[in-house]
């Protein structure tokens, strides 16, 4: 990411190029080379229709499960900034909507990295790993988890707040566990993964579809938690 003086982007002033190496496309203002990830044009500084991108690639950071959360909000808001369409409002409606679409894709990929399921998901897919099949058991014990099948089991039977909040606990120290053991999990199968090694991915998939079901008892917790709370006069 570089940075120059201030100002709205143009042929004279700065702002957050987010520019990176990549196949170039033609600006649709002037028709000089942009990179995909350009959020406009360094030539005439036109505001960019954001392109088909990968959330890591969106927002500038590297491929990999254990990102620096801060790092993540400093380049959404920085890229934000640069392309609030205010800035782009002596171009044109053309110029705002474009810059409006960038915050947008902006946003998107933001949700996407900050949630570990979803960024889990957006890695797996990108590094061509297949999620593990969940038949859709609602105690997990046919994906011989008896752990996860254990803790539905007490929440079914859970019938006071004390114990939903035990269950709760319990299923918020294995998603922490989880997350955990993602981060190894994704740099093993990177370092390991090539044309020969079909299953590399095998290991974090088996933990994301673990940590999915504890996310889905967690919530069941959360809601069967929240009915028995009386609303507040």
């Amino acid at each position: 990411m570089t940075r120059s003086k201030s100002g709205p982007p143009g042929n004279n002033s700065g702002g957050i190029s987010g520019a990176i190496a990549g196949d170039l496309e033609p600006c649709g203002a002037c028709g000089r080379s942009v990179a995909p990830r350009a959020l406009f044009c360094h030539a005439c500084g036109a505001a960019q229709p954001p392109r088909s991108l990968d959330p890591f690639t969106r927002l500038g950071l590297e491929r990999r499960f254990d990102i620096d959360l801060e790092q993540l909000s400093k380049q959404h808001a920085g890229f934000t900034r640069a392309m609030d369409p205010e800035r782009f409002a002596a171009r044109g409606p053309r110029q705002q909507a474009n810059a409006k679409a960038q915050v947008d894709a902006l946003r998107e990929a933001y949700e996407v990295l900050r949630d570990p399921i979803r960024r889990a998901h957006a890695l797996l897919s990108l590094l061509g790993g297949t999620p593990s099949v969940d038949d859709g058991a609602e105690n997990g014990a046919e994906n011989g988890d008896e752990e996860i099948a254990d803790l539905a089991a007490r929440l079914t039977r859970a019938d006071d707040a004390l114990e939903l909040d035990r269950i709760g606990l319990e299923l918020g120290q294995r998603i922490e566990a989880c997350i955990k053991y993602l981060a190894p999990a994704f740099r093993k199968a990177q370092t390991a993964s090539g044309p020969d090694s079909p299953s590399a991915f095998d290991g974090a998939a088996r933990i994301l579809a673990r940590l999915e079901r504890l996310e889905a008892l967690a919530a069941d917790v959360r809601d069967r938690r929240a009915a028995r709370t009386p609303p507040r006069p």
